[in-house]
């Protein structure tokens, strides 16, 4: 049966203005910026854009995607909507190929209806809402796993400003440096909570469309401005720096200087471009004096004002000096202007007068005026703009916003009371995961009433236990992980209990011939060697845990399991020989300690999905202190019912059998989503055996914890098993094992060292400085992106080396440098697809030891030492 559903999802979008502006592009087909910028994300409650995306295969093909905005047809022709559209439809598509049960939404027209609660096109940043809106909306619609930084780079390409509208707070768009626009995206500089005091006050000068547009008049600049260069080269960069410095100091009076200087400054390359271009008018001029006489008046900095492409007004003041501010502009436009809030203006008093001639532009010139504050991002919400058979709708009366973040939300509904005439809203707390609380009804008039949900004892038992907002704020394996988590601690907790009694035996507890000198010795000697052991360990092995973290979250309870079986031989021991037991025990529990805690904070992060990882582990101690006081009471009885040596030892067998078990369970469950050596190599040979991508679940299915090496590669029959691993400039140059011929390849990001004898061979990555950013790059992501195209280069070579045989591995690997068969622009797509499939690129999980770069010194670089052959070659 054909598929009729009308699949929809709405959301709404913010508008942010900058207070450091983007002006200029360095390729407009990208609309990727000369310069970075920076804007505050104003309310959703003032200024939105909602927009709902939908599709169905009953949406008629001929009629291709379709856009209404403000009840309007608008054209998605364009090159900008079409570079979203494809975006979003390719990624939508990938997960299509990963997982065939899900319905081929890529392959539907889109109809997208939308609309704003401000002028359109007037300088308060529509486009920006509405791309960010229209992405978001399509995105949720597809259900895409993308980050708001990752939509940010689709968002761009369809209005430069939208990248930041996909953020709350205070928002950077980071130019970047990449020709592909890979890296020109926008990040949060500080949430909206983080200086929740400000405030903007924006006075609308003109509602009609602007005579220049933002484009055309980027494109003008560019080629004219003498001033051009001078903003993007010095001017910009500063000024990101004090604006991000006065933002983290929450300092008002450097906010203040740096908004209106670089608003200044914009608009001064406008006027410098020829023919000039003016956005401002008299108004705009007018509000310029007008903050200058209020600084002025209140002796420091209270108001910031700044201009985008357009004569609107907008001025930041804190919350603090509404009165002196807002007051100041309210008694000069008079209170008939739409937009004042009452609940603002209420009781303000004129504090200053302004010049007669700017207050009679001001009163004359002000047609509407905006009160808001900083805001958050994009929010879904149930308003849908289409209905459920596809055709447009007008929003319902009852409006009902859901917001994604984990707190508690607050929902209104609107009723009207049939016999009164009054209105009632009823009005619901809603805790993370969507539960309501309590139910108030609000009656004009009527003393509040409310009405709290009752919550089973059992379920009120179960959530003292488990992260607020289960199962929305941690991944999907959580459960299973903590669920085989908490029964291994049981067996364990009963295991310890029948060790702690050998290790007292020992020791010598209720022997009266025992020396509490010799115990103290035995017990001091173990714990100073195990504490050493612990230093050496952590600082041998802390660089790999994170990366094979579920290798060594099984390890530890292997050492832990093997510490307990030396435990119950030191009663039978004499003393020497128990020296060495208990030294050796303690070591193996120290190395348990390092390596258990390190891997658990590495899973912790895993499954916490929004900030919520300290309130994680708060839960998981309750876990586990629930769970080892029950075990330790099941010890308790055990110790006093067994203590026949030979059953002791069987007890502990089944118990350490069932421990570990439990533990392997646990670990096998965890699907995580970034990429290290071993499931790298799975996830690069499933593409190169069948071209599918996997996703997370599928590869995990194919992890091994234990058996499989983290750097073992084949090639594709299998004949030639290899390893691969990284290190350093002097590995690949000057390691020779016996009987191996080695091969040197350079590359642009790397040096790769090849070792071969009859069907084994081994490989060697060195990563070079430039292309990831050295050792003191903060950019994290690149350094990833690095170490995993060296990775896949690596699989890449490994997979073909029957046939890099067959050629001559000198000529082979000249011909065929340095991609392999793979050509960069393929290996980004499969990069993209994996993104795509859920997973997370921007971490660097491949490198297990001290990431070393190498540095290639002008002039050092000697071609002739590489691509050259050493000792004899198949």
């Amino acid at each position: 049966m054909a598929d009729t559903t009308v699949y929809r999802a709405s959301t709404t979008a913010p508008v942010n203005i900058a207070v450091v502006k983007y002006w200029g592009k360095r390729d407009p087909k990208l609309n990727l910026p000369t310069n970075s910028s920076l804007s505050v994300t104003l309310s959703q409650a003032d200024l939105r854009t909602l927009t709902t995306a939908s599709c169905s295969a009953t949406y008629p093909a001929s009629e291709g995607d379709s856009l209404l905005l403000n009840g309007e047809p608008s054209d998605v022709s364009g090159a900008r909507t079409q570079a979203c559209f494809r975006e979003l439809r390719a990624r939508r598509a990938a997960l299509e190929a990963a997982d065939p049960s899900l319905p081929k939404l890529s392959t539907f027209p889109l109809r997208l209806v939308s609309e704003n609660n401000f002028p359109t096109a007037a300088g308060l940043a529509s486009s920006a809402a509405g791309f960010a809106a229209l992405v978001r909306a399509v995105a949720n619609l597809y259900e895409l796993p993308a980050s708001p930084s990752e939509l940010s780079k689709i968002a761009r390409q369809g209005s430069g400003s939208a990248c930041r509208s996909l953020f709350g707070g205070y928002v950077a768009w980071r130019m970047g440096s990449a020709a592909d626009g890979s890296d020109s995206m926008a990040d949060q500089v500080a949430e909206a909570a983080h200086w929740p005091e400000m405030r903007a006050l924006i006075l609308v000068a003109s509602a009609a469309k602007k005579g220049v547009s933002s484009t055309s008049g980027m494109q003008q600049t560019v080629a004219t401005s003498g001033l051009f260069q001078e903003r993007i080269t010095r001017v910009v960069p500063e000024n990101m720096e004090r604006m991000e410095k006065a933002i983290a100091e929450r300092d008002f009076a450097a906010f203040a200087e740096v908004t209106m200087r670089d608003s200044n400054s914009f608009h001064a390359t406008c006027a410098d471009t020829y023919p000039p271009i003016f956005y401002m008018n008299d108004v705009s001029r007018a509000a310029i004096r007008a903050v200058e006489a209020i600084n002025a008046a209140a002796g420091r900095t209270i108001a910031a004002y700044t201009f985008d492409a357009g004569p609107n007004a907008v001025i930041y003041y804190l919350e603090k000096d509404t009165e002196a501010v807002v007051g100041t502009f309210y008694h000069v436009i008079g209170g008939e202007v739409e937009g004042w809030k009452r609940s603002v203006i209420s009781g303000l008093k004129p504090t200053m007068s302004l010049d007669e001639g700017v207050a009679s532009l001001l009163k004359g010139g002000v047609s509407r005026v905006i009160l808001t504050g900083v805001g958050e991002g994009p929010e879904k919400t149930d308003q849908y703009l289409v209905a459920e058979d596809g055709s447009p709708s007008r929003a319902a009366a009852g409006f009902v916003l859901l917001d994604s973040r984990p707190r508690r939300r607050r929902c209104i509904t609107t009723h009207a009371n049939v016999d009164d005439g009054a209105m009632s809203k009823k009005v619901y707390d809603i805790d993370p995961a969507g539960d309501v609380l309590c139910t108030y009804t609000d009656v004009t008039g009527e003393a509040l009433r409310g009405e709290k949900t009752e919550v089973p004892l059992a379920k009120a038992i179960l959530y003292a236990f488990l992260p607020a907002g289960y199962p929305h704020t941690v991944t999907e394996d959580y459960l299973a992980y903590q669920t085989f988590d908490s029964l291994q601690a049981f067996a364990s907790s009963i295991t310890s209990l029948l060790a702690s009694r050998a290790v007292l035996e020992g020791l010598g507890v209720g022997d009266s011939s025992s020396s509490p000198t010799g115990a103290l010795i035995l017990k001091i000697t173990g714990d100073t060697i195990s504490r050493v052991a612990t230093i050496l360990f952590a600082h041998r092995m802390g660089q790999a845990i994170e990366p094979e973290c579920k290798f060594y979250r099984f390890l530890a309870d292997i050492f832990n399991d093997s510490a307990q079986f030396l435990d119950l031989l030191t009663p039978a021991l004499p003393y020497l020989p128990k020296l060495g037991v208990i030294v050796s025990a303690g070591v193996l529990r120290s190395l348990c300690g390092v390596a258990a805690n390190a891997s658990k904070a590495s899973l912790s992060a895993h499954f916490a999905l929004t900030g919520n990882l300290a309130e994680l582990n708060a839960k998981e101690a309750s876990q586990e202190t629930v769970v080892s006081l029950m075990g330790m009471l099941a010890g308790t009885l055990v110790v006093r019912m067994v203590e026949d040596k030979q059953t002791v030892w069987l007890l502990m067998v089944f118990l350490a059998g069932m421990h570990l078990m439990m533990n392997y369970q646990a670990v096998r469950s965890v699907r995580m989503r970034t990429l290290n050596r071993q499931r790298a190599t799975i996830v690069f040979r499933a593409w190169l055996d069948h071209g599918v991508v996997l996703t997370p679940a599928q590869a995990a299915d194919r992890e091994s914890i234990l058996l499989r090496g983290r750097g073992n590669i084949e090639s594709k029959t299998g004949e030639y098993r290899g390893f691969c691993d990284f290190g350093t400039y002097a590995d690949i140059r000057s390691w020779n094992p016996r009987g191996y011929h080695r091969y040197d390849l350079e590359a642009p990001g790397y040096f790769l060292g090849v070792w071969h004898r009859g069907g084994s061979f081994y490989m060697r990555l060195a990563l070079k400085e430039s292309s990831g950013g050295g050792n003191h790059s903060s950019n994290t992501g690149k350094a990833a992106h690095q170490a995993l195209s060296a990775w896949f280069d690596a699989v890449n070579h490994a997979y073909h080396f029957e046939s890099a045989l067959k050629d001559g591995l000198q000529s082979h690997y000249e011909n065929e440098m340095p991609l392999g068969y793979v050509s960069e622009e393929q290996k980004q797509s499969i990069f993209a697809a994996l993104h795509a499939a859920g997973w997370d690129l921007e971490v660097n999980a491949l490198e297990t030891r001290l990431p070393i770069r190498v540095r290639v010194g002008e002039g050092e670089k000697d071609s002739s030492q590489f691509g050259r052959p050493e000792g004899k070659h198949d």
